[in-house]
């Protein structure tokens, strides 16, 4: 039984000689590109995605002069982890304060860069998206109700989606949003984009529905449209996967679950015939 995205070295790699363009942040870049290269890939970087620290922190610290005061801390993304434990070193603030708290992550990348920290991590969903916590957290309370009165903490990025918050504090829960991070248009190579219109990649990966918009952002309507009838596109999760399906692409390629190392096995048994 095959148990890796490089199981059998007598075959060659299953996307060996294709273009594989990554639209992505900055930060996940390495990880992807090194793991397509392993499967054979052309990698063409792509970052459609730059993340900047909120300038104004009067909110952070405002959440983090209170966290004795929240019942859960709810993280969406590592970078929601990096931005708010930087701000707590700054500030001086001591971990031990985190040991009343439980504390959520959206998937295992998050619940690690926690624990790297030596954050104990109560709760890791099944399904890495807010749909997921969700219902998550109903299990382990026995119903989102019992969240009444509640005081939840929701550090994440300046624009996000609603459903967590909206959900919650429809249960009746006290959610306070908390934007740590933006994600902002990054600086465009004009000539890699001339070059991508000219002669699209075999392969177009998304990571999240912010690559998506920037992507089309970025290229714009013609050019887009050019792409994808000559692309086929792999997303990192159903979220992702809505976004794309509503410019009108379907995504060919979407993993079982919303990791990285998911969405390597998802193009590698896709390119096996599997």
């Amino acid at each position: 039984m095959k148990s890796s995205v490089t199981e059998n070295l007598n075959e060659p790699p299953p996307l060996r000689t294709k273009r594989v363009l990554v639209a992505s942040s900055a930060s996940k870049l390495a990880t992807l590109t090194a793991g397509l290269e392993k499967l054979g890939a052309r990698v063409i970087p792509f970052p459609t995605i730059e993340i900047r620290e909120i300038a104004d922190k009067t909110a952070v610290d405002a959440a983090l002069d209170a966290l004795d005061s929240y019942s859960w801390i709810i993280f969406t993304s590592t970078h929601g982890v990096s931005y708010f434990l930087l701000r707590m070193k700054q500030r001086g603030i001591p971990a031990d304060l985190w040991r009343d708290r439980k504390v959520c992550a959206v998937g295992p990348s998050t619940a690690e860069a926690l624990r790297d920290a030596g954050v104990l991590v109560n709760l890791v969903p099944q399904d890495f998206v807010a749909e997921g916590i969700l219902r998550a957290l109903a299990d382990s309370h026995g119903g989102l109700e019992k969240l009444v009165g509640c005081r939840i903490l929701l550090p994440r990025a300046k624009e996000a989606r609603d459903i967590l918050p909206r959900t919650l504090e429809s249960a009746g829960a006290r959610v306070d949003i908390l934007p740590c991070y933006e994600n902002v248009l990054p600086e465009v190579d004009e000539a890699m984009v001339r070059g991508i219109v000219r002669e699209p990649p075999e392969i177009v990966v998304f990571t999240s529905s912010s690559t998506v918009t920037n992507f089309a952002k970025i290229l714009g309507g013609n050019n887009l449209k050019s792409v994808f009838e000559r692309s086929t596109v792999a997303a990192l999760g159903p979220i992702t996967a809505g976004t794309i399906e509503s410019l009108g692409k379907r995504v060919a390629i979407l993993p079982k679950e919303n990791t990285t190392a998911s969405l390597l096995q998802a193009l590698a048994s896709h390119y096996r015939g599997e």
